[in-house]
């Protein structure tokens, strides 16, 4: 199985400079965790709900502060292309929760590890009914 086969293509980010109260605002009005962050276009980051409440909770950190000083700068990424081993290998060596998908330099889609527990209860559950 390919990343292609279960990843999220409608993928909601946020610019660099945005507030990072907008992060916030945006993941619980789409019901997500994680948003990936482009400058001009181009993914630079990614910023993760739990990114934005540990911020708030430092000096100096206010609600319009932009989202660039807070994300994860250069995301680890894959390609659609990928095998889901890899992506799921990936995600527990690095241990993070999501991976922006890109096909070049264009962000097509988005995996996360509930796309990939999905799958595997499905296998489970087949593999359980024989």
């Amino acid at each position: 199985m390919k990343v292609k086969d279960i990843m999220i293509k409608e993928v909601f980010v946020i610019d660099d400079r945005k507030p990072i109260s907008l992060a916030l605002a945006l993941m619980h009005e789409k019901g997500i965790r994680r948003l990936p962050v482009l400058a001009d276009g181009k993914l630079v980051g990614i910023i993760v709900q739990h990114d934005i409440e540990k911020a708030y909770n430092r000096p100096g950190v206010i609600a319009e502060t932009p989202v660039d000083w807070i994300m994860t700068k250069h995301p680890i990424t894959v390609s659609p292309e990928d095998d889901l081993i890899v992506a799921a290998r990936i995600m527990i060596t690095n241990k993070i929760c999501g991976l922006p998908v890109m096909e070049g330099n264009k962000l097509v889609g988005i995996v996360s590890e509930i796309d990939i527990l999905k799958i595997l209860v499905d296998v489970l559950e087949k593999g359980e009914s024989r």
